[in-house]
């Protein structure tokens, strides 16, 4: 008797401790996700309305902007406009080891980039990630959205990051196409 008495003391019991213990973080880990992704959201939506405001000009309220509806282009996450006829389109692209690149593109009323936003923090620090700088990225203000960007033609290229860079270009063809996409359906 002492044998199988042993054997549950050795073997079982901790099984089943084990189990009630992973039963009880997983339980309290959902309910600290249910808390907070409301509130992961509303930051994420916050900082998007706000990345907007920066790329239009004369946005000093964000929560004027309108949610452009009905967007059927490909990588674009949303777009938004402004009465005077502004609109940005927040886009993407996969980059260096599938890691996304994140652009927002202000367009005035005639199509031309007025301002970028940019998040390449995916792509390999001090590589992809230069994709970022204000070097790379000043080069698309003032060009038009009448056709897509071309790397090393329109823009050139972040020295030695030729998958990011391709990327961030194709993030911001795919907003230029939404963008004649809306004023197309306007």
């Amino acid at each position: 008797m002492e044998n199988k008495n042993n054997n549950f003391e050795t073997m079982i019991k901790p099984v089943i401790v084990l189990t009630v213990i992973a039963l009880i973080c997983s339980a309290l880990l959902a309910v600290t996700n249910n808390v907070t992704a409301p509130i992961i959201a509303e930051n994420e939506r916050i900082t998007t309305l706000n990345a907007y405001a920066q790329v239009l000009q004369g946005v000093d309220d964000p929560n004027t902007l309108e949610e452009i509806d009905g967007i059927t282009t490909a990588n674009v996450a949303a777009a938004v406009k402004t009465e005077d006829g502004q609109i940005a389109v927040k886009s993407t692209a996969s980059g260096y080891d599938g890691g996304v690149i994140t652009t927002i593109l202000g367009f005035d009323a005639d199509g031309n980039i007025q301002g970028i936003y940019s998040d390449c923090s995916t792509q390999t620090a001090g590589m992809g990630s230069k994709c970022d700088d204000e070097s790379f990225t000043s080069q698309f203000v003032g060009l038009s959205a009448a056709n897509e960007l071309t790397l090393n033609q329109d823009v050139q290229q972040v020295s030695g990051c030729t998958v990011s860079s391709k990327a961030f270009v194709a993030a911001v063809n795919a907003a230029i196409d939404c963008f004649n996409e809306v004023k197309g359906a306007a």
